[in-house]
């Protein structure tokens, strides 16, 4: 448990460091939002995607990128969303699901 909290400090400070990496906000999902990320974690469409990055002290947190966003007009800049919610929130289901896209779609480091 103690890992994923060093784990998700340290990929937050690594995002608030690198322009290029960083998230634009971090956000409270709501219900209607778990549905969107599990689609986008899916892969099946290229102009957006989630991960799963970790659990920790009761919490669940999912990388969001989209493509398609205001200013996507004037740059072909991603824009990076960090979604938290609460674990009493997500079924063992969807966060199981969220697990197996992230494996099956990143590469083991």
């Amino acid at each position: 448990m103690r890992k994923y909290l060093v784990l998700i400090s340290v990929i937050l400070l690594v995002a608030t460091i690198s322009k290029g990496a960083c998230a634009e906000s971090i956000e409270r999902a709501k219900q209607k939002d778990i549905e969107m990320l599990l689609s986008a974690a899916s892969g099946m469409n290229s102009a957006f995607w989630a991960s799963f990055i970790g659990e920790t002290r009761g919490r669940v947190y999912i990388e969001y990128e989209t493509a398609i966003h205001a200013g996507s007009v004037f740059s072909k800049e991603m824009k990076r969303v960090v979604y938290w919610l609460p674990r009493s929130e997500i079924t063992n289901e969807q966060l199981a699901q969220l697990k197996a896209y992230k494996s099956k779609y990143e590469p083991a480091q």
